[in-house]
């Protein structure tokens, strides 16, 4: 099957592509064998609007079809794909939110994920159960207006950055 590609997603790919390749590949074989956190790759993304690709216009993001968001993170796996994780779980946040939050959630939280000021994260592995979702022990009980959650989680994906 060949998907044509637009003249608008080939110019935006050109773009992810050249950043790619000027500031991810360089320094990416390093980064992984230090295990650190791309911290400098981060913020040169955020200044670009890379956090804000698929979070609407209506919130300040680039508002891009998930076809021509996934072109972006192909790219950028190409170059390195623990960077994709990161804005990967980002996505996965802004998108839940702009799809299923309230609208004080959405105008609280979207416009600063869609300049990348605050980063979408988020806990699924257990002690008891890894990332079986079907096997999660943690529960969340309403208790009047509030919610109480138990539970316990062994790391937070984008948790300190």
């Amino acid at each position: 099957m060949t998907v044509a590609v637009r003249p608008e997603q080939r110019e935006i790919v050109s773009l992810v592509r050249d950043f790619v390749e000027r500031e991810i590949m360089p320094v990416a074989q390093q980064l992984d064998h230090d295990d650190e956190y791309p911290t400098e790759i981060v913020a040169k993304m955020k200044q670009l609007g890379f956090f804000g690709f698929a979070i609407s216009e209506d919130y300040g993001g680039s508002g891009l079809d998930f076809e021509t968001y996934a072109m972006c993170c192909e790219e950028i796996a190409r170059g390195w794909m623990s960077i994709t994780g990161v804005i990967n779980t980002h996505f996965i946040v802004s998108y839940l939110i702009e799809q299923f939050g309230t609208d004080e959630q959405k105008h609280r939280f979207l416009p600063a994920m869609a300049t990348g000021e605050m980063h979408g994260g988020f806990s699924m592995s257990e002690p008891n159960c890894g990332s079986d979702v079907q096997a999660i022990e943690t529960r969340a009980r309403r208790d009047g207006d509030d919610y109480v959650i138990n539970g316990t989680k062994m790391w937070a994906t984008n948790g300190e950055h």
